[in-house]
């Protein structure tokens, strides 16, 4: 008599990864987020954006905030809310 089991696990990568912000608070983190869900790397977001690979860094990490053309490119390209 043998018993054989199948288990299912639905794994969602990006919420290992520790860069990856759970419940964004900031805009910064928010826009971190909806580049990761895409699987846009930084480089690939801004051009995309049209911007400079240090502007997402600056967006992302040093909490700057796009303004403008910047941020209505950002939020149309990549779909987060302000």
């Amino acid at each position: 008599f043998l018993l054989l089991y199948t288990l299912e696990v639905s794994l969602n990568l990006l919420e290992l990864n520790p860069a990856y912000p759970k419940d964004p608070k900031t805009l910064g983190e928010r826009i971190r987020k909806a580049r990761m869900d895409l699987g846009l790397t930084i480089k690939q977001a801004a051009s995309l954006i049209g911007v400079d690979v240090s502007m997402i860094v600056n967006w992302e990490r040093r909490n700057a905030q796009p303004t403008g053309a910047s941020l209505e490119r950002a939020r149309e390209t990549l779909g987060f809310k302000t």
